[in-house]
């Protein structure tokens, strides 16, 4: 294997890999996760979005719905979209110890389950092809 094609496989195998575990994270914390409110939200403008179409990353402090804990410090592990959140956010979180929180939907988790689904088929698919470029033989 020739340098250039391992630095297109382990890039895909890598990123696909941990694109789907953060996806079977975040789905995980929205099936079992604790759900409440982040209040004291401080946001600003994350550093991945686009400067015509912003998304925020958040941080507060989350008290459960029941009221059974709280954490001071809390950091929203997916951006908003749209625009900036008001207070209270809806948020869920793994548990007392959480120090990042989720917010609800699909958005959270399908778009990179999706992208690692695709990326890491594809570099397994490129490794176990081997050789690549084949030249036809000469009679």
């Amino acid at each position: 294997m020739s340098v250039g094609r391992a630095w297109r496989i382990l890039p895909a195998i890598g990123g696909g890999a941990v694109l789907l575990v953060v996806a079977a994270l975040r789905l995980h914390t929205q099936l079992t996760g604790v759900e409440g409110s982040l209040t004291g939200v401080r946001c600003q403008v994350s550093d991945t979005s686009d400067r015509d179409d912003p998304a925020y990353t958040c941080t507060g402090s989350f008290h459960p719905a029941d009221r059974t804990f709280f954490i001071p410090y809390l950091e929203v592990g997916t951006t908003f979209p749209t625009a900036k959140p008001q207070e209270p956010v809806t948020v869920l979180v793994d548990g007392p110890g959480a120090d990042t929180a989720v917010v609800p939907g699909k958005e959270a988790w399908l778009p990179q389950g999706l992208a690692g689904l695709v990326l890491l088929p594809a570099g397994i698919f490129m490794a176990v092809r081997g050789g690549g470029r084949r030249t036809p033989a000469v009679a």
